[in-house]
């Protein structure tokens, strides 16, 4: 920019997205969509079993990039952030689409879909029709289940006694509450912050930005644990003996590191379009790409000391997580994630003029895009195998798993690129838009 951009310098009432201008690009996305949806109902009637892995893949890859912009919105508003109010309704977006997620996590209440990716709730209603029968509670036909019957030749299952000390946590009624909370949770929060962005664009109010900071900051706390608890019910109980205090922590930097990456990419977009021209610049980019560097580097930390900790302890419950993925085939991929997911981005990343630079660095997003999904995809598909007693891989289940993500991901493209049209691309109307607008490092 040769002069600091002034009001006067942009438009009233912000920068609307006209839904013409990239018709293409959302029906492409729509039809994706509605052909993966289809294809998806087909593998869940010919194998429930594969299904349930292959759209947890998918829903809890796009679950990432909706609580990652959900994370960046509460951050630029808890720490006063600036340079980060151009593209914070950008974040507002993605993160609102938590509600419409929800609707596709609906297969997981379903019991033939509960029962292939979390063991224990099959063992539950074993032990609920015991304790029916013997009107015992359900922790005592647990503990019944684990000891056997000697006297009667039914063997026990010593690996149920875990489910019976965990019991308090992990029933299925407190599942399914906190899976309902969860959404609730990220919901209020999303459309709060939102609501409130929005609400200063009527009448360019501070206290809108004083609220939103307030509300930032009371509720970081909610979400941190939503989003923990979360990753720990729904991935890290896929082998209920299993267990990390580090879980939580590497989830969120997957979802902080993909997200950051994704809003790269749709700014770049959008200014190839002729929007936020004035708005974003090179400068924006510069800090956009040190946060993605941050969080590769912050990703790596945490991958590594979780992977360094369980090796060092060398606790059978713990041990077989990695056991499983550094065996066969799935090594290869473990081999590939340490690469393509620090070492290649790391590089990459350290230079500022690449930063600085859109289409470099918008190149560099794709492929986080890319080992993101494999990252996910290597957190849960493991587990498919010894569950289902096909090996390290079943066949042909791959299709299916491609198509879960074409369909959600489709969908969840579509209804972000609808929204962008709802209010201005940014916030005009915030007191410190001129601070963010024309920011230097």
């Amino acid at each position: 920019m040769s002069h600091p951009v002034t009001f006067n310098d942009l438009p009233r009432g912000g920068e609307k997205f006209e839904p013409g201008k990239a018709s293409k690009l959302t029906g492409l996305f729509g039809a994706a969509g509605v052909l993966g949806l289809i294809g998806s109902i087909f593998f869940f009637i010919k194998d429930t079993d594969a299904f349930a892995y292959s759209w947890l893949f998918a829903f809890f890859f796009c679950f990432t990039f909706v609580v990652g912009g959900l994370f960046w919105v509460l951050l630029h508003n808890a720490s006063n952030s600036g340079w980060g109010i151009a593209v914070r309704r950008l974040f507002e977006n993605l993160s609102n689409l938590i509600l419409p997620l929800a609707i596709f996590a609906i297969p997981f209440l379903l019991p033939q879909v509960q029962e292939p990716l979390w063991e224990w709730m099959g063992h539950h209603r074993e032990a609920a029709e015991h304790a029916h029968h013997d009107h015992t509670t359900v922790v005592e036909a647990l503990h019944h289940m684990s000891v056997g019957d000697p006297d009667h030749g039914v063997e026990g299952n010593p690996h149920l006694h875990i489910l019976v000390s965990k019991y308090g946590y992990l029933n299925i009624t407190f599942w399914m509450v906190r899976f309902v909370l969860y959404f609730v949770i990220l919901w209020h929060i999303a459309r709060s912050l939102r609501s409130k962005s929005v609400q200063q664009e009527q009448d360019g109010d501070i206290k809108h930005t004083i609220s939103a900071r307030a509300f930032s900051c009371r509720w970081l706390l909610p979400f941190a644990l939503s989003l923990t608890f979360a990753a720990v019910d729904w991935l890290m109980t896929l082998d209920y003996s299993w267990f990390s205090t580090m879980w939580g922590v590497y989830i969120f930097a997957g979802c902080a590191w993909s997200s950051m990456a994704l809003m790269i990419l749709v700014v770049t977009w959008l200014r190839g379009l002729g929007y936020m021209q004035k708005v974003v610049s090179m400068e924006h980019y510069h800090l956009m790409g040190k946060l993605l560097f941050a969080f590769t580097v912050f990703w790596a930390y945490i991958a590594f000391s979780q992977y360094f900790l369980i090796w060092y302890a060398n606790i059978t419950e713990e041990t077989r997580f990695y056991l499983t993925r550094n065996t066969e085939g799935w090594r290869w991929v473990s081999i590939f994630i340490v690469v393509g997911h620090f070492i290649g981005p790391f590089v990459l990343l350290l230079s500022q003029p690449r930063k600085k630079n859109p289409a470099v660095v918008g190149l560099v997003c794709v492929w986080i895009l890319f080992m993101h999904a494999v990252d996910i995809y290597w957190n849960i598909i493991p587990e498919r195998g010894p569950s289902l007693d096909v090996g390290w891989w079943m066949p042909g289940a791959w299709v299916g798993d491609i198509v879960a993500l074409v369909a959600i991901v489709g969908c969840m493209g579509w209804l972000f690129l609808r929204s962008l049209g709802r209010y201005s691309l940014y916030p005009w109307r915030d007191p410190r838009l001129l601070e963010s607008i024309n920011v230097v490092n």
